[in-house]
């Protein structure tokens, strides 16, 4: 039978940084016998704030990430032609901030791209994004916490189910998502890292240098977070634990998989198509 939520978080009698905190180490460091005793926790006002919160850090950062990654243009032209763009912008809100030299122009990407000559940024357009992409992580994390809570209880054999099995664990489970944080910071520098290139600077910090390890960590934390789910569902009754298992380890990677993917698509594609409503397009 499950019980009522005792973690340090439910038990310290308020949720400040520290408590949150000392929770996220208290589940990173879980062994087997306090995941047991974690899935066995009915969903409490400590579990839902918990997962609340971390929800809010990760759609913060990558709204903030948006803001400062998107509305960026570079213009690139061929020898003696224009790789099929117009040299200036003809919407509202770009700023040149790069422009290279005739002589020696400098090369972003693979020699075919062509040499990039100007360095644009539109503000009011990765304004647009940045908001799209924070009300639109909020609906993907609502989602994904949903379809997660109803399919370990759909999981279940029936005998099972109304306990509220899981419940605590699963919202607890989303401190393994903050590597998330870490990983999108890592990037900021890249559009400062493009910028050197295109104005020549002396110092042209290679771009590898910050896809690798952002996404070293941010495969760190996802990965984490489905082996520790993959290790909590393997608490449940022996009748029923190959279901939840197979749900958590096979079935939600694929179904988050796909609706983050489909979501950045359809952000990309409302974004250039609000640009264009509201004049902002290139």
């Amino acid at each position: 039978m499950t019980g009522q939520d005792r973690t340090p978080y439910a038990q310290s009698g308020h949720y400040g940084r520290r408590a949150w905190w000392a929770m996220c180490k208290w589940i990173w460091g879980a062994g087997a016998g306090r995941l047991a005793h974690l899935a066995l926790m009915q969903s409490s006002p400590a579990s839902r704030r918990f997962g609340r919160v971390n929800a809010a850090l990760v759609v913060l950062t990558v709204a903030g990430c948006w803001l400062w990654l998107s509305g960026w243009h570079a213009v690139r032209v061929l020898p003696g032609t224009v790789d099929g763009e117009a040299l200036t912008p003809s919407g509202k809100g770009w700023l040149l901030l790069a422009l290279a030299s005739g002589e020696a122009p400098a090369r972003v990407g693979p020699p075919r791209a062509g040499h990039t000559v100007s360095w644009w940024w539109n503000p009011p357009r990765a304004l647009l994004g940045s908001v799209l992409a924070f009300v639109g992580g909020l609906v993907l994390a609502w989602l994904l916490l949903a379809i997660l809570r109803t399919g370990v209880e759909r999981s279940l054999r029936r005998r099972y189910r109304g306990q509220e099995r899981l419940a605590a664990a699963v919202r607890y489970s989303t401190a393994w998502a903050l590597p998330l944080i870490p990983a999108g910071l890592i990037l900021l520098p890249l559009p400062i890292c493009r910028l050197a290139a295109v104005a020549g600077w002396p110092v042209q910090p290679p771009e590898t240098f910050l896809y690798v390890p952002a996404a070293v960590v941010a495969a760190f934390g996802l990965l984490m977070w489905w082996f520790g789910l993959i290790r909590t569902a393997s608490t449940v009754p022996v009748r029923t634990r190959g279901r939840v298992v197979l749900f958590c380890g096979l079935s939600m990677p694929l179904i988050a998989a796909a609706l983050a993917a489909g979501s950045f698509v359809a952000l990309l594609r409302l974004q250039d198509l609000l640009a264009r409503m509201l004049q902002l397009q290139w």
